[in-house]
């Protein structure tokens, strides 16, 4: 099979999967509306619990990152039909020989040998948090005396002695 066919169908495949990620919501394109009503389905969130709203944020963060995901093979794909163009397609990136052609045949968009993807490739750093969202650190930023206070006061009800 020719590669750069391949490549170009794979293209068009990831593009496609993308432009549907994009526009996943009920009614359309979620840039277009602001209403939550567009984004989740409900008309508010009032009746919501507040479970269902962190799994809604949960399920839009990964959305999120499988749109990313998406882009980055699409720009994997496009700079190998780059490299079809300049003559340097099939060139490993880290040691400059030829990559294997079953191994293109299977990751045609690869930039790298067999040898030179098992050495490069590492798992991730344990030390560095994977959750990037700062709504879910454990830091004091969205939690403080005042906001327990607040909740305590919400639980107890206001008294004689609480004020």
């Amino acid at each position: 099979m020719d590669l750069r066919k391949k490549l170009e169908r794979e293209k068009e495949k990831v593009t496609k999967t993308i432009e549907d990620m994009n526009d996943n919501t009920l009614f359309g394109d979620t840039t277009r509306h602001t209403s939550e009503k567009y984004s989740t389905g409900e008309l508010s969130s009032y009746d919501n619990h507040i479970g269902d709203i962190g799994t809604d944020v949960y399920m839009h963060d990964m959305d999120n990152s499988l749109i990313s995901h998406e882009q980055y093979v699409l720009n994997e794909i496009n700079e190998a039909l780059d490299k079809i163009e300049e003559g340097t397609y099939g060139i490993c990136t880290n040691c400059h020989k030829e990559i294997e052609k079953d191994r293109l045949e299977i990751i045609p968009e690869t930039t790298l040998c067999a040898e030179c993807a098992k050495q490069i490739v590492v798992g991730p750093d344990i030390s560095e948090s994977v959750d990037k969202n700062p709504l879910n650190s454990y830091n004091d930023m969205y939690y403080s005396e005042y906001i327990k206070d607040l909740t305590d006061l919400n639980k107890n009800g206001l008294d004689d002695n609480n004020e």
